[in-house]
């Protein structure tokens, strides 16, 4: 590959979002100008439209960061791509509309000239994401981009798993081709695989050198990383990208936050290793920052919550609870508003039976230790409010992977996907956090499994665009309550 060729492919994830955005833009404010020339017949009533103007294109910023439309963007398909830039449109509009209902005192806008504006930004938005996809997909076939990959694993679940990833993301990954397992009891070779086989584990080493691929996946049954050890070696030797990834998994490979493959990452990309000190350096002081805006917010209603859970049942006002985000992990005194009766954790194990999640998780729909009052507060996510207690302390962070009860990770061994825990410490890559990925995805409605990829993907990932995209989804979760029980 020449030198010019490793240019592009290394820098398109940089590339393929600036180039949008700035296209983007271009196109907003160019829809306003051809809006008025539409509706006015020349370009006079412009000057009167200065404060719109800054304004939505302000607001094109905060809804661009909060939806994640220019993150990690460069591999999605067109089809992804469109839903969220939908969004975009739908908010610009309807935040300007109202916008200019504040600010009229007296001046005329013209409503038409809005609507107009973003119907056109919305055609050319598509116009413009489908050449930039054709463009890609060029650079792809003539091998300029892309992710060459070799997946291990021969059954059903690896040809279903690349088929999936193929059209979320357009193409990016091309399987360069399958690599069967040798010690698998059942060998057997799924029919629409036969003649994609380039090889056999043993041969890894010699397939790395004859195809040079990008990424490797490990489509796996029973996620025991020891068996890979060596193909683990070969590719950490030339810095290739090896993840793992489960067939028990779900819903997460169709996630709409979900940028890349979710998965047990093994070997990582360099520069994101490297700058995890930075981020965790950054986190915390945008902690900090968001901790000290909202706290004259939030103090008077945690004062009102506090004795509104006194007058209406006995026992303390806060919850406290051993928990860590893996076991073996560091533990910390995690905080919550009581929305349980006194002595809830007592009758925990005489309704394991009725338990609704698995894993490390205990769900009851119907819970009967919950008060009236506690059915409110958990419904709309208040009971979490003395988390901001553990954030100020330094045990926790606003967005982050969820802590789990210390206890309850002995529930894994019960089950078979606890033969091989040691995967799950990748959670500690972070500090545990108030809200994230889970509990924009559906929380207590996706499963243990669903939950640790979501929180694997979060941590890889992890940057201060992505915990505002978090956080900006978190208040729709919260005002709806969806999985909140």
């Amino acid at each position: 590959m020449t030198e010019e060729k490793k240019i592009l492919k290394h820098n398109w994830r940089w590339l393929s979002p600036l180039i949008s955005l700035t296209v983007d833009l271009f196109l907003l404010n160019l829809s306003f100008i051809a809006a008025i020339l539409i509706r006015a017949g020349n370009l006079e009533p412009y000057r009167g439209y200065t404060k719109p103007l800054v304004f939505f294109n302000f607001m094109f910023f905060v809804f661009s960061l909060g939806l994640g439309i220019y993150r990690s963007r460069y591999n999605l398909s067109l089809k992804e791509l469109r839903f969220s830039y939908k969004r975009l449109v739908i908010y610009l509009a309807l935040s300007t509309m109202a916008f200019l209902y504040i600010i009229k005192k007296g001046q005329f806008y013209s409503r038409a000239i809005v609507l107009i504006t973003f119907f056109l930004f919305y055609i050319l938005l598509e116009l413009s994401h489908s050449l930039l996809k054709k463009l890609q997909h060029r650079l792809i076939k003539k091998g300029r981009i892309g992710q060459k990959t070799i997946v291990i694993g021969s059954g059903k679940w690896s040809f279903t798993f690349f088929r999936e990833i193929s059209a979320l993301f357009g193409g990016f990954f091309q399987a360069a081709g399958y690599v069967r397992e040798e010690n698998k009891k059942k060998d057997r070779v799924y029919e629409k695989l036969k003649d994609n086989i380039i090889g056999t584990v043993g041969q890894f080493a010699e397939l790395v050198e004859k195809y040079r691929p990008d990424m490797v996946f490990i489509a796996s049954d029973t996620m025991e990383i020891d068996k890979y050890n060596t193909v683990y070696e070969i590719c950490k030797k030339n810095k290739i990208r090896l993840k793992m990834i489960s067939s028990r998994v779900g819903s997460v490979l169709s996630n709409s936050r979900i940028r890349d493959v979710s998965g047990v990452s093994l070997v990582m990309e360099e520069w994101r290793e490297k700058s995890r000190k930075f981020n965790s350096y950054v986190k915390r002081v945008f902690d900090l920052l968001f901790l000290a805006f909202i706290t004259p917010l939030i103090l008077p209603l945690g004062i009102l919550i506090a004795v509104s859970i006194k007058l209406t049942s006995r026992g303390p006002v806060f919850f406290k609870q051993a928990r860590s985000l893996y076991e073996g992990g560091a533990e910390f005194e995690f905080y919550k508003f009581r929305s349980m009766y006194r002595g809830a954790e007592a009758r925990k194990e005489e309704l394991s039976g009725e338990n609704e999640a698995g894993g490390a998780l205990f769900k009851i729909k119907k819970d009967p230790r919950i008060t009236p009052f506690g059915k409110i507060i958990r419904k709309l996510s208040l009971d979490e409010l003395p988390q901001f207690i553990n954030v100020l302390k330094g045990e926790m962070s606003i967005v982050g992977p969820r802590p789990l009860p210390v206890k309850d990770f002995a529930k894994l061994h019960e089950e078979s996907m606890g033969a091989n825990l040691d995967w799950h410490k990748q959670r500690g890559g972070v500090k545990p956090g108030i809200t994230g990925l889970w509990q924009i995805s559906g929380r207590s409605n996706i499963s243990f499994e669903d939950m640790l990829y979501l929180d694997l993907y979060y941590v890889e990932h992890q940057s201060i665009f992505f915990d505002l995209e978090i956080l900006f989804e978190t208040i729709p979760a919260v005002l709806f309550g969806k999985g909140a029980y």
